[in-house]
């Protein structure tokens, strides 16, 4: 093993040499060289020791611990030659010594100062995070957008928007939507909900609390919600609707289309027959009186649980289902539950009843009920308990039946919830949970038909003496009257269904028309006084050009296929039907059967054509209810329709339930429909990931439109915020329309097209209303240069939303700090500070670009969505109140404000700003200005506000609609992130 003797040398010996050696060299080398060799060693001793005062009375081993420390940057030496000496400095961490008396000083030429020393003033840390009080109150009212499930089985989460940082009822009460005008409207969201005919009258309050008493909702609602699809700005949706629009009803598909067509159903019910199990076969006269008696029960007995629950499962299971195989409550067999569980078994077999979670099966139920008898399957063979047998009109026959079954379920379901509220029992977690398991979509959806049908619908049956006699059902065999001609059998065909509040639905038809500005309402006014407007008593005798659609094709609602889903759009381009008085149609909204969803708005302009010969005489029996019609000087448009929704922001424009009225008319078309030709938004796929729509990705939109972007609320810093202004650039200028021209399409194969098949339906060519694109052309006024034309093509399928309102927040004061970008910009007038801009802070996650829309006009269509958002480098573009850009990982994408006002508008809102002038609901406080429900839902519109949306659907960008006085920059670049948006229109 190797020696390590030499490292055992005493440490005396060795410094004794190293230090003899040194004192020998010093010897022999000149001065000069040990000058330098000096300096050096002063140098890095200042590197590595801390400076200290050389103190004679402390031991030399003291200096030497002391200058051991660390040094900090701020105590580094530079190298000092021999002739300038390091200056002895005191320890940092002393205090500075007392001041010098008054009238002293060690340097004569400075003057003595004889007034007394300032007071020392404290300064506060300038990076301290913001807390989160103050952060609440920083952000008091912001709206703040959020996407939660409502529990397990409910399908897609719902989005909403609150204050959560706010207890005033006029701040909490904001919404970016209108609210339903009409009692008659009421049904077209099954969301809860209060009207304003409702909050006006005290009687119409009375009765809306009655119906609201403790009964069964259950947990299916209509998508998109139709409370949110028509928002404050014409032409415009809510934040809610915009999600859901990825998930909308009328994107549902047949989930087999083999096991829906007509001759698959027929076997599926055979084989449901056939069972001996649930449901047992009815005759026509055991269905009818079983309707007529829930219907009595449903109205005379209020509280849903005076029959014992005995009587109830005798009526159940001795009249329309087989007694239950087994036993699934031991502790009391007759229990309401038990029968709830048995009828929801029942109407969830599958390919046996109609789902009304498809849209078009919502819109064709009137016409299984009113329309000319059809059924593709009448001539099919039945066999039930081995004898075959034929029946005409099957498919009304089924419709009662599932009608009387979720009926039946819902007087239950409702007994249940009053004993609870009063007190009778207890809820059961295991039941609730039993129940949104079994109960499918297609079961809820039943449950919303029956208290429909409930609270609107009065069944009359006929006199048969007056009758001629009825051939026996096929179900009459069951019961051994068949051989009995001599009798009078009861038929489904003997029933008249009646409205039972037809006067409210016609109200609010005279409504809808006044609303739309319709051009002949003074004679529909006198029709409804003279009693001229009813639901038909019979139209049976009506010829195949009563129904939606010609003789080939009548048990299709749709004149063509649902193409494929644009997102957020609806897929129906075009729904044809033919016009005709006291149809199916008018039937459907008089009756008030009207299912949650898009079919009101249908029913209302077909009941009010119906109802006006001259409209129907000028436009033609066909229709297009997902397109437009030009009449009486005025252009009326669905909201389906991308031109309704940029012509919308024309002044003078009015919109009401689903359709638009406009003074413009378009050029290159005569009276009639017509249908428009486009394409899918330029940004259609922004919004999935994953092949999801955006509404799936909750965390990423809570976050994406949180107040911080989701950053670390701790470590949140005022410097990190910035106000955006409000402040325009661009010089005062006019836009003019000049006209809206429709080109016919070229496509020679577009006049036809061939339908989609559905279980009551074959194939067909039907006749298409003619399709056009549509331009808009637009003449600009401004001062540096001439009139310029500006043609924008209405090419893409674009959606609007209105920005949610939010308030000022008085605590901006928070973030005056030196390190915010704010404030760091002098205020040279009042557009610069942040309580004359009316915004709220912006967090640097959140990154814009605001263009002038005159500059973005000049640029290519071609051009780049990123180019637009990175423009040169200018005044304008290096100001963090009017861009910004990245400086955080945040992926939150950038958003393009497009400037539409200008410095005329900007100096006229600069010192309204905090207080906007819309009018505000009654007992609203003064600081609470912008209030949105007291204004009128037409008081605005321009021909800039169309320049700007035609530009939109120009590009195919999708956008908010944000308005001064209403909500701030700030929060529309937020929502816009929640959406997963890009662009913003900022209107004056």
């Amino acid at each position: 093993m190797p020696s390590f003797s030499f490292l055992k040398s005493s440490r005396g010996d060795g410094n004794h040499d190293q230090h003899g050696s040194v004192v020998i060299e010093s010897e022999q080398e000149s001065p000069e060289k040990a000058q330098r060799r000096q300096s050096r060693r002063d140098f890095f001793r200042a590197l590595i020791k801390k400076p200290i005062v050389i103190n004679d009375t402390k031991p030399s081993r003291w200096r030497g611990s002391q200058s051991m420390k660390k040094p900090t940057p701020l105590q580094l030496q530079s190298p000092r030659s021999p002739d300038h000496p390091s200056t002895p400095m005191s320890d940092t961490n002393k205090p500075l010594p007392p001041p010098p008396p008054p009238g002293t000083s060690n340097d004569e030429s400075i003057p003595i100062c004889t007034s007394a020393p300032k007071p020392t003033t404290k300064l506060a840390r300038i990076i301290a995070p913001i807390a989160p009080e103050e952060l609440h109150k920083l952000f008091s009212g912001a709206p703040q957008f959020f996407a939660r499930s409502e529990g397990h089985h409910t399908g897609a989460p719902h989005p909403s928007v609150a204050f959560p940082w706010n207890t005033e009822v006029e701040i909490r009460d904001l919404c970016d939507h209108v609210q339903i005008h009409d009692e008659a409207w009421g049904s077209v969201t099954a969301w809860p909900h209060i009207t304003v005919q409702v909050s006006r009258d005290a009687d119409a309050a009375k009765e809306h609390h009655r119906k609201q008493r403790a009964h069964f909702m259950p947990r299916c609602r209509e998508r998109p919600n139709m409370l949110s699809m028509q928002g404050l700005e014409r032409g415009t949706i809510g934040y809610g609707a915009a999600l859901e629009l990825g998930v909308a009803d009328a994107l549902r598909a047949v989930d087999d289309v083999r096991e829906t067509s007509p001759g698959a159903v027929m076997e599926h019910r055979k084989k449901f027959l056939n069972s001996k199990e649930g449901l047992r076969p009815l005759t026509d006269s055991v269905l009818i009186e079983s309707l007529l008696s829930v219907s009595e029960t449903y109205h005379e007995d209020p509280m849903k649980h005076r029959r014992p629950t005995l009587e109830l499962y005798t009526q159940l299971f001795t009249k329309i289902l087989y007694p239950p195989s087994r036993v699934t409550d031991s502790q009391d067999p007759y229990s309401l539950q038990v029968q709830i569980e048995a009828l929801i078994g029942v109407l969830a077999a599958p390919f046996v009843w109609v789902d009304f979670g498809l849209v078009e099966w919502r819109i064709r139920l009137g016409q299984i009920l009113w329309a000319p008898s059809f059924d593709p399957t009448a001539d099919d063979e039945i066999a039930v308990n081995n004898e075959v047998m034929h029946e005409p009109g099957t498919q009304k026959y089924w419709l009662l039946l599932q009608i009387l079954l979720s009926c039946e379920l819902l007087l239950r379901l409702d007994a249940v919830s009053m004993n609870i509220d009063h007190g009778l029992e207890a809820a059961k977690p295991s039941e609730l949970r039993r129940f949104d398991k079994s109960a499918t979509s297609s079961v809820r959806w039943s449950i919303i038909l029956a208290r429909q049908w409930m609270e609107n619908i009065r069944i009359e049956k006929v006199d048969p003496t007056e009758e001629k006699k009825a051939a026996p059902g096929w179900l009459a065999t069951l019961t051994g009257t068949a051989a009995d001609t001599s009798k009078i059998v009861e038929s489904i065909d003997h029933l008249k269904f009646r409205g039972r509040n037809l006067p409210t639905q016609i109200s609010g038809l005279v409504h809808f028309a006044r609303k739309l500005g319709w051009p002949d309402v003074d004679n529909l006014t006198a029709k409804v006084a003279a009693n001229g407007i009813s639901m038909s008593e019979n139209i049976q005798g009506f010829s195949a050009a009563g129904t939606p659609m010609s003789t080939a094709s009548q048990g299709s609602y749709f004149s063509k296929p649902r193409p494929g889903i644009r997102k957020g759009l609806l897929t129906q381009r075009g729904i044809a039907a033919l016009a005709n008085p006291s149809g199916w149609l008018s039937n459907s909204y008089l009756s008030g059967l009207i299912l949650p969803g898009e079919s009101l708005g249908h029913f209302l302009m077909s009941t009010l054509l119906e109802n006006d010969e001259l409209a129907v005489a000028k436009l033609g029996d066909e229709t297009n209810l997902y397109g437009g019609f030009v009449y009486a000087k005025k252009s009326y448009w669905s909201t389906a329709c991308v031109v309704g929704r940029v012509l919308a922001a024309k002044k003078g424009g009015h919109e009401c339930i689903g359709w638009i009225s406009t003074p413009v008319v378009p050029h290159g078309v005569k009276e009639g429909w017509v249908d428009i030709d486009v394409e899918l938004a330029a940004q259609n796929d922004t919004d999935k990931q994953g092949g999801k729509p955006r509404i799936w990705h909750k965390t990423q939109i809570e976050t994406d439109g949180n107040v911080i972007g989701g950053a670390d609320a701790s470590s949140v810093l005022p410097g990190d915020f910035v106000i955006p202004s409000d402040e325009s650039y661009q010089k005062p200028f006019t836009v003019t329309l000049e006209s809206l021209d429709l080109f016919s399409a070229v496509d020679e194969d577009s006049n036809s097209t061939q339908e989609t098949p559905t279980p009551n339906t074959e194939v067909t060519d039907v006749f298409k209303i003619q399709t056009y694109s549509a331009m808009m052309r637009f003449m600009i006024d401004s001062d540096k240069d001439t009139k310029r034309e500006v043609n924008l093509a209405l090419s893409h399928d674009v959606q609007f939303v209105t920005a949610h309102p939010c308030v000022p927040s008085p605590y901006t004061d928070i973030l005056r700090t030196p390190t915010s970008p704010t404030f760091q910009i002098p205020e040279q007038n009042s557009v610069r500070s942040a309580k004359a801009s009316g915004n709220h802070p912006l967090h640097k996650a959140f990154t814009y670009t605001r263009i002038p829309i005159l500059d973005l006009l000049v640029t290519s269509s071609t051009t780049p969505f990123s180019a637009l958002l990175s423009p040169p480098a200018s005044p304008t573009t290096l100001d963090p109140t009017q861009s910004s850009t990245h400086t955080t990982n945040s992926k939150i994408p950038k958003v393009l404000v497009i400037d539409c006002t200008d410095s005329s508008t900007s100096a006229s809102n600069s010192n309204t700003s905090t207080s906007p002038t819309f009018p505000s609901r009654p007992g609203t406080p003064a600081h609470v200005g912008i209030l949105v429900g007291g204004h009128k839902h037409g008081a605005f519109g321009s021909d800039l506000e169309m320049l700007a949306r035609a530009l939109c659907a120009d590009r195919g960008w999708n956008s908010l609609i944000s308005r001064k006085g209403r909500g701030c920059v700030s929060c529309a670049v937020r929502e816009a992130g929640a959406l997963g948006w890009r662009v913003v229109i900022r209107l004056a």
